[in-house]
Parts: structure tokens; C-alpha cells; sequence
């Protein structure tokens, strides 16, 4: 019995004592399981701090990029004087002067008599601009300075400068103006060949005012040869959807080594503001423009002498061509390379020095890219048949890329209320004009000039004005100058082959 009862007290001890060392090595174990995972968690903590140091780094890049590109980049702002005519239901005359004592007493109570008569009026614009030489020449869009009276620079001290154009080529959206200042921070230009979709890029500029001066937005390289952003550019452009908006035209596209991609140039957008895409000028292109300019005042392309338009399907099929792309030749120039290297209308262009043709665009590009006189292989299909063609292109005429040639055009606008240009291949295809013909194009109107009232319209070509032949720019403002205000200017205009005399009073 007693045995018995001491043998429970043994065994009740060692379950004791099994509890105690069951206890003692399961807080041993949680302890070790609550400092493993600590320990973990403290090894996570760790590595996402690195990796946020490393966003950090790359946010550091923006920032350096933003400082070394910024003084850079400058404000574009422009001035131009137009004439406003308003219309005067008694000729100028004041008919209750007798009742209200004169014009002064007439104008407070009726804001002066209407007036069929021309005013004036100040109109500004915002742009950006890029210095790229020490010596103070500047790139900018030539949509930026088109036809103003003064160019004013501020830099990113706010300095104010007086800018010079120095020329501009519309044909590629670029404009070369310099201020009086030497020393300035020119951005280096990077090789716009190499540029790939999906690097970084970073843009710079003044979107909407002034006020905004010098901002700085970043994204991707979205896409590369973009070449139907718009229809009288000969440009391959860079996409990207680093935020563009009005305002922006003319500034800077960079890499993170803050070289010059691009100029800012254009957007795609339905709202009028930033819509996710945003084009630029390659670098390679800018620089070359820009030293054409700098020395020549315009740019050297070349030319064939011909007016095209895209091949599109009904084309293709009626033709019996394999494919709905390449160049149709609606027109060959007379004396023109194109005519003496054999081209004729209907001729489809579909390779250039073995290279295929999409549309005519792309013929435009590869033929403005040569030198005046180089010789150029154009596969053409001729009625079914595939032919190769040697062309030695000739030099295309000028595009009054040169500040000169500003003036000359301005007067007309000033006074006529309408704006011409030589005529050139895509204007003759643009407006119905035959390939024999000469003059000048009237390419704009304004709604209330004297031009329009009188009778000319948009895509008219002078021929004559008063007794006066015209052939160029030149010669019409020769003959416009001879009018003086008050007389009566005779046109000898060609409208859509048709061709007719039209007079009109010049006005005071």
C-alpha cells in the first residue's frame, strides 16, 4: 500500500517535472521564433530602405538634370501690329455732331463713329527657346516667330533681350534667332539616331504664361518617326509623353545626360492642352538647319520638280499596282530635273536608291535630305511596268527662310489684308495651278481686308499687277509699292485655270 501510494507521489513529480522542461523549451522555442521573425521583418525593413535610397538616387537625377538644363532655356515673347478694319455706316462722317458737339462729344456717348477704316492692334505670343551656341544663338519653332515685328529673349535670370531673326525654315518648323550677349549656357546636342523608345526624356519650357516659365516635366520616348503629325513639314518626329503644352513650342527635349533630344515642337490633343502625347524635332535635324542658316540664312535641298499625292486603295486598284503605297505623280514641272530625267504625270514612285516609299511624304524627306546635284535612282512603275530612273537633283527654290524676305510679304499683309508666297510644286498641287504657269500664290486672306473685299481669294496666282509682270516675291512687292493709298490696284489673277482681271481701291 504503501509502495503503491509512493510510486503515484514518483510519477505525479516526474510529470511535474516533464511539464516544467516542456514549458521551458516551448518559451525557449517562441522566443526563438518571435526573435527569428523580428529578425526577418528587420532584414525586409532593411532592403526596402535600399531600394528606396535607389528611388531616391533616381529621383536626384531629375533634379540634377532639371538645374543643369534649366538656365538654358529661354522665354520667346512676340509682337505684332495688325490693322482691324471696322465698318462705318456714314463713311466716317460724324452725322450728330451739330446735336452733341463734334466727334469728341460723339465718341463718349456712341464709342465714335463705327468706321469702315483700318486700326491697329497689338497682338502677343508665348513661346520658349533653346540657347545652343555661347554667343547667343537660339533655336526656337518657326511657328513661334512667324511674321511678328519684335522678338523679345528673357533669360533664366530674367534678363530681357532684344532678339534678331536670323532666318527660319517652315519646311522643318525651325527657327534661328541670337541675342547681343556672349558666355551663355548652350546645351550640347545629342545624336537623335541613337535614341530608342522607352529611354527617359525630360522637357522644359514655359507652358500657357509667362508665369510659368522654365517648367520641368519628365516621361518616356513614346515612339520614333511619327511623320503624319502634320501635312507641310518634312519631319520624322519623336513622341513622347513627357507633358507638352501651348506654350512649350520651341523648347527643350533632353536625356538624363540633360544633351538636347529634341525641340518641342507640337501635341496631339483633343482639349487643346495635354493629352498624354507630345512631339519633337530630332536633334540631327535641328543641327543641320541650324548651320545651313547660320551661314547661308536659308536651307540648300533638293529638288526634282514634281507635285504628288499619296497612293491610297481605289488608286492601287485601278492602277493595278501590288500595293496601296508609294508616290503618284500628279505633275512634272517644265525644265525641271524631274522632266529632264524622264519622270511623267502618272509615274508611281516606289523605291529611291532602293529604299521603299510609303507616300509622298516620304519622298519629300528623302529628296530634300540631298545636296543640289547629287543623282538620285527612282523606281517608278510606268503602265504596269517596273523602271529605274537616274534624277540629278536641282536646288529647291526658296521658302523666304531669310529675315529679308519677312519684310517684303508683311507690307502686303499690312496693306492688302493677304499674304503670298512663290510659287513652288506643293502649292501648285495644293491649288489646281498648271505646271506652265507663273507668279505668285496668295495663301492667306484676312476676313476683313481690303483683298478679299475687292475680289482676290486664297490659291488665286498673280500674274500681273497694273502693268507689271510678276514672277516672285519681289517683283510683286516692286509693283505694290508703285500703288499708293487711295488708287486703284489692277490684278491679273489665274483661278483655277481660269484666268481674270480684278480692281480695287488700296486703302488710306
Amino acid at each position: 500500500m504503501f509502495a503503491t501510494k509512493s510510486h503515484r507521489y514518483l510519477i505525479g513529480l516526474i510529470l511535474i517535472l516533464i511539464g516544467v522542461i516542456a514549458g521551458m523549451i516551448m518559451t525557449a522555442n517562441f522566443n526563438w521564433t518571435f526573435k527569428t521573425r523580428a529578425g526577418s521583418e528587420s532584414e525586409a525593413r532593411i532592403k526596402l530602405e535600399e531600394k528606396m535610397t535607389a528611388i531616391r538616387e533616381f529621383s536626384d537625377g531629375f533634379t540634377v538634370v532639371a538645374e543643369y538644363v534649366t538656365p538654358s532655356i529661354v522665354t520667346v515673347e512676340t509682337e505684332k501690329t495688325v490693322k482691324v478694319r471696322t465698318w462705318d455706316p456714314f463713311g466716317g462722317m460724324d452725322p450728330f455732331g451739330d446735336f452733341f458737339g463734334g466727334d469728341d462729344m460723339f465718341r463718349r456717348f456712341f464709342g465714335g463713329p463705327g468706321g469702315n477704316r483700318q486700326q491697329e492692334r497689338q497682338v502677343q505670343g508665348l513661346g520658349s527657346g533653346v540657347i545652343v551656341k555661347e554667343d547667343g544663338y537660339i533655336i526656337t519653332n518657326n511657328h513661334v516667330i512667324a511674321d511678328v515685328d519684335k522678338i523679345k529673349v528673357t533669360l533664366s535670370n530674367s534678363q530681357v533681350y532684344e532678339g534678331k531673326l536670323i532666318g527660319r525654315d517652315p519646311r522643318t518648323d525651325i527657327a534661328v534667332i541670337k541675342i547681343d550677349l556672349k558666355g551663355l549656357p548652350a546645351l550640347k546636342m545629342a545624336n537623335s539616331d541613337q535614341v530608342k523608345v522607352g529611354q527617359w526624356a525630360v522637357a522644359v519650357g514655359n507652358p500657357f504664361s509667362k508665369s510659368l516659365s522654365h517648367t520641368v516635366t519628365a516621361g518616356i520616348i513614346s515612339g520614333l518617326g511619327r511623320s503624319s503629325v502634320t501635312t507641310d513639314t518634312d519631319i520624322d518626329f519623336i513622341q513622347t509623353d513627357a507633358a507638352i503644352n501651348p506654350g512649350n513650342s520651341g523648347g527643350a527635349l533632353v536625356n538624363l545626360k540633360g544633351e538636347l533630344v529634341g525641340i518641342n515642337a507640337a501635341i496631339m490633343s483633343r482639349s487643346g492642352g495635354f493629352d498624354g502625347i507630345g512631339f519633337a524635332i530630332p536633334s540631327n535635324i535641328v543641327n543641320s538647319v541650324m548651320e545651313q542658316i547660320i551661314k547661308s540664312g536659308k536651307v540648300i535641298r533638293g529638288y526634282v520638280g514634281i507635285s504628288m499625292q499619296d497612293v491610297d486603295e481605289s488608286l492601287a486598284k485601278a492602277m493595278n499596282l501590288k500595293a496601296s503605297k508609294g508616290a503618284l505623280i500628279a505633275q512634272v514641272m517644265k525644265d525641271s530635273p524631274g522632266e529632264k530625267a524622264g519622270l511623267k504625270q502618272g509615274d508611281v514612285i516606289i523605291k529611291i536608291d532602293g529604299k521603299e516609299i510609303e507616300d509622298m511624304n516620304t519622298v519629300r524627306r528623302t529628296v530634300g535630305a540631298k545636296r543640289p546635284g547629287s543623282e538620285m535612282v527612282f523606281t517608278i512603275v510606268r503602265e504596269g511596268s517596273e523602271k529605274k530612273i537616274t534624277v540629278t537633283l536641282g536646288e529647291a527654290p526658296s521658302e523666304s527662310v531669310a529675315a529679308v524676305e519677312e519684310s517684303t510679304n508683311k507690307k502686303s499683309v499690312e496693306r492688302l489684308g493677304m499674304e503670298v508666297s512663290n510659287l513652288n510644286s506643293d502649292l501648285a498641287s495644293k491649288y489646281g495651278i498648271g505646271n506652265n504657269e507663273k507668279g505668285v500664290v496668295i495663301t492667306g486672306v484676312e476676313r476683313n481686308g481690303a483683298a478679299i473685299s475687292g475680289g482676290l481669294r486664297e490659291g488665286d496666282l498673280i500674274k500681273r499687277v497694273g502693268k507689271d509682270d510678276v514672277t516672285n516675291i519681289k517683283e510683286y512687292t516692286n509693283a505694290i509699292n508703285k500703288i499708293q493709298p487711295g488708287e486703284t490696284a489692277l490684278f491679273l489673277v489665274n483661278r483655277r485655270g481660269n484666268s481674270m482681271f480684278i480692281a480695287f481701291t488700296v486703302p488710306k
